[in-house]
C-alpha cells in the first residue's frame, strides 16, 4: 500500500554529497548575526537560545550548542505537511548537534544513539575531511541547511535507518521553502518520501518521534507535492476513519483531502 515506485536508492543524487562539496558551497555565504526581528518585539531571538553542554559519543569532546528555551517561540502555524513556523526563530534551525572537534553531526535525539561500528566509520570518514567552523549565535536559514547536510552525510556514513535520514531531509525540503527554492525542495521531499516508506514498513514507531498515524498523514502530505495524489488520497481515505486520532490530525487530513479530491475532479 505504501510502496514507492522509485526503485534507485533513496539517495542516488544525495550521496554525491561530501564534506568537501558541501564546504565549498557555503564558503562564499555571509550570513547575518543580527537578532531575527518581530512585529511585537516583546522576546529577542537571543533570548530564545541558551548554551546546552554535549559530551561527544566519537571523541569525549566537550562542547555547546544552541538550543531553544521552552515556552520562549510562539508558534504560529503548521502547514499542510506540518511544517511549523514560529516566530522570533525557528526552532528546527537549532535541532544539529555538531561536535567541533571530530565532525560527528546528528539530530538532537539522536545524537547519543550510536553504535561502536558507527563510531568507527565516522571517525574513518568524517572526522580526517573535517574542519571546524564559527558559527554566529543566530541561525539562519543557509546555516541551518548546512548542519542539517552535514547531519545528513554522517547519516548515510554511519549507516542510519531509512526514517533518520528521511527524517533530516523532510527537514531540507522545508528549509529550501523557507529560501522559495523548489527544486533542491522537491528533491528532499522524494527523498523523505521514499525514506518514510521504507522506514514504515521495517522500522517500529515512533520514528524520530512520529508516531504510525502522524507519519501516514506525512507521507500522503509529501506525496501530494510530489505528485502522487492517487496514492495520497489512498492513504488519507483510511487514515481519516481510524479511530483515537487526535483533533487536529484529523482537521489536516480532512483538509487535504478535500484540496486533492478538488485536484482530481
Amino acid at each position: 500500500m505504501y510502496n514507492n515506485d522509485n526503485k534507485n536508492s533513496i539517495y542516488d543524487e544525495l550521496d554525491k554529497l561530501t564534506l568537501e562539496d558541501l564546504y565549498a558551497s557555503f564558503e562564499k555565504n555571509t550570513v547575518s548575526t543580527k537578532s531575527v526581528s518581530t512585529k511585537k518585539k516583546e522576546v529577542s531571538a537571543e533570548e530564545c537560545l541558551y548554551d546546552k553542554l554535549y559530551i561527544c559519543p566519537i571523541c569525549g569532546n566537550n562542547f555547546k550548542s544552541k538550543t531553544i528555551r521552552k515556552g520562549k517561540v510562539r508558534f504560529i502555524n503548521n502547514e499542510l505537511d506540518l511544517k511549523p513556523n514560529y516566530e522570533p526563530i525557528q526552532p528546527d534551525y537549532y535541532d544539529i548537534v555538531l561536535c567541533d572537534k571530530c565532525g560527528y553531526a546528528s539530530i538532537s535525539s539522536k545524537f547519543d544513539k550510536i553504535t561502536s561500528s558507527q563510531e568507527d566509520l565516522i571517525k574513518e570518514n568524517i572526522t580526517p575531511k573535517f574542519f571546524p567552523k564559527q558559527y554566529p549565535v543566530i541561525y539562519d536559514v543557509n546555516i541551518a541547511i548546512e548542519r542539517y547536510k552535514l547531519a545528513l552525510i554522517n547519516s548515510i556514513v554511519k549507516k542510519s535507518r531509512s526514517g533518520e535520514k528521511a527524517y533530516i531531509c523532510l527537514k531540507l525540503a522545508w528549509f529550501y521553502r523557507d529560501k522559495s527554492d523548489p527544486e533542491n525542495e522537491i528533491m528532499y521531499l522524494k527523498a523523505a518520501h521514499k525514506g518514510f516508506n521504507d522506514a514504515f514498513v521495517s522500522e517500529r514507531f515512533p520514528i524520530c518521534g512520529l508516531e504510525e498515524n502522524t507519519l501516514l498523514y506525512i507521507i500522503a502530505a509529501i506525496g501530494s507535492r510530489i505528485g502522487k495524489i492517487d496514492d495520497s488520497l489512498r492513504i488519507l481515505s483510511r487514515l481519516i476513519v481510524k479511530r483515537g486520532l487526535n483533533t487536529r490530525l484529523k482537521s489536516k487530513i480532512s483538509e487535504l483531502r478535500e484540496i486533492l479530491k478538488k485536484i482530481k475532479s
